[in-house]
């Protein structure tokens, strides 16, 4: 892989009043307010409606949708086009799927959480799962219209900026609004803010779609592919019916389920059966391709043969192409993917519960409060973070940006610990600093919105520690998406990016039914300290990548 192409700063302001960048903007906004809402915002309301941590844990698992998006990807992928306004596949699609979450954001506004928990779980999981399946499409739609000019890299730092804005009006928007009209008001605004990110569909130009290959090449035969499918799809089937048939008994009967014992003894059977398996049988078939004369009876084909034909060259040949072209090292690659957004996922379930929460070392701060420092301060921080991401990918390369945010992302945890401790160490940098005094600038602000906030030394510590993490996750952001998009083949870019992607939530998710659990018994700092140290294994692997590509270049450099 050649080293990503480098900008001069005349050249990223010119390329962002393009059409294609400010498609990528909105549809950024679009992917990412659903998932704010259902993993960040519902968590804000539950913890209002004094839904214990465990429970929100529990709940949270809902987020896994995003990390097995790669299964219906293929389907996503190759759908026939809706005949919407004489759009093409990526947008017509998109639109549908945006019409899915409106009435599922549309069904939940109408619920109690006190009462009706179940009934928004299954109202979340709808929407989560369109909202999972448009990412699906808005991926593959940015890196099939890259060109030379308005590059996959300068399209996926604006995708993050337009995603991190849904993080200020689904996020510190929603807070306020909470605080004046309830939340069940609150999400009917909501509802129409995602209504506008409809807009984004008809700016977009229609993507050139490369002819998919329906053949299966060189494939091993229909008997050996069978085989390995059948597994494969086993698997999945009994990874989605353990997690969620928890997940329903979890809601159910709380007192009864426990939520680390099943993260402990089934979670590492999920990502066996969901993730190695296919892995294992990608490689042993690109093995196979090839190798010897099969008998006549391996080429029988079975039952339903053309669904096994399309679940392979879906599934199984993306995964080859992978491991064809990356080798030993798509080990590496892995575990860089499963690890690196570990540390911010595993615990985002339980932001608002550490904010507005008063046990087990939480904060106790008002929504007010936690709309300023989070949501609109801390996001802004975000776009920073993404801003210098963006700038240092495109001036310095997207390896040592990858390294960087790893970094910086396991140590902003130590951060979080402190203030669940009192906040001693903060304090002291703050007071040593004279931070404390340049914080107030938010007071204004606060003012004018009219919230009942006043800017004290604990709200000033809290805004630190969120700038410091929200930069830190802003820049990881920016540098895991570009890596990724760097890494796919365009023949198979929805895919192999679903793929890819859905692996970044896989550890962070499963996690967090446990940790909820573990927060009750523990308490936060212990989490945060534990989240951080579980960082370290994507520091490594991002070091040892970067060496990898780095060796790679210079081969292909040499004469």
């Amino acid at each position: 892989m050649s080293a990503s192409k480098k900008y001069a700063w005349g050249d990223l302001f010119r390329a962002l009043g393009k059409r294609k960048t400010g498609a990528m903007f909105v549809l950024g906004f679009a992917a990412g307010l659903p998932y704010v809402l259902i993993t960040g915002t519902l968590n804000a309301w539950f913890t209002n409606e004094n839904i214990s941590v465990a429970t929100i844990g529990v709940f949270s698992w809902i987020i896994i949708i995003y990390s097995f998006k790669f299964l219906w990807s293929p389907a996503i992928d190759r759908a026939p086009t809706p005949k919407f306004f004489n759009m093409g596949q990526r947008r017509a699609t998109v639109l549908l799927l945006q019409a899915v979450i409106l009435a599922a954001l549309l069904a939940i506004s109408t619920l109690s959480p006190a009462t009706q928990i179940g009934y928004i779980a299954i109202a979340a999981v709808v929407c989560t799962f369109a909202s999972a399946s448009q990412d699906v499409l808005i991926d593959a739609w940015r890196i099939e219209v890259a060109d030379e000019e308005i590059t996959v890299d300068l399209l996926s730092a604006v995708y993050q900026l337009g995603y991190r804005m849904s993080v200020i009006l689904g996020g510190a928007g929603a807070l306020i609004f909470a605080a004046r009209i309830g939340w069940n008001n609150t999400f009917v605004v909501l509802t129409f803010l995602m209504a506008a990110t409809v807009s984004g569909v008809f700016v977009a130009a229609d993507s050139k779609i490369a002819e998919r290959d329906r053949t299966l090449g060189a494939a091993p035969p229909p008997l050996w592919r069978n085989l390995a499918l059948t597994p494969v799809i086993l698997g999945w089937a009994w990874s989605f019916a353990a997690l969620f048939g928890f997940m329903a008994f979890a809601l159910s009967a709380p007192d009864q389920a426990n939520a680390r014992v099943f993260t402990r003894q089934t979670g590492p059977l999920i990502i066996v059966a969901s993730i190695i398996a296919p892995a294992i049988a990608a490689a042993l078939m690109l093995y196979l391709t090839g190798k010897g004369t099969p008998k006549p009876s391996a080429f029988k084909p079975w039952p339903g043969q053309k669904i096994f034909d399309a679940l392979y060259g879906s599934v199984l040949t993306p995964l080859a192409d992978i491991i064809s072209r990356l080798g030993v090292a798509s080990i590496l690659v892995l575990v860089l993917v499963l690890s690196y957004r570990f540390t911010d996922l595993i615990w985002g379930a339980f932001a608002y519960p550490f904010y507005l929460g008063e046990n087990f070392g939480a904060l106790g701060h008002t929504l007010d409060e936690v709309a300023v420092a989070s949501k609109l301060f801390g996001a802004l921080m975000t776009f920073v973070g993404i801003g210098v991401g963006g700038a240092a990918i495109l001036k310095i390369g997207r390896m040592p940006c990858l390294f960087a945010g790893a970094v910086l992302a396991a140590a902003t945890n130590l951060l979080f610990a402190d203030l669940a401790l009192g906040g001693a160490r903060t304090d002291a940098f703050m007071s040593v600093t004279h931070l404390y005094g340049l914080f107030g600038f938010m007071q204004p602000l606060a003012n004018f919105l009219s919230l009942d906030v006043t800017v004290n030394d604990a709200l000033a510590r809290l805004m630190l520690v969120i700038a410091a993490e929200n930069l830190a996750v802003g820049f990881a952001s920016a540098a895991i998406v570009v890596y990724l998009s760097s890494i796919v083949n365009r023949k198979y870019a929805a895919v192999q990016y679903a793929l890819l992607a859905s692996l970044g939530f896989l550890l962070g998710s499963l996690g967090r039914g446990a940790v909820g659990e573990l927060v009750e018994i523990r308490g936060f700092a212990y989490v945060f300290y534990l989240t951080a140290a579980f960082g370290l294994v994507a520091v490594v692997a991002s070091a040892l990548e970067w060496m990898r590509q780095a060796r790679a270049n210079n081969k292909d450099k040499a004469p």
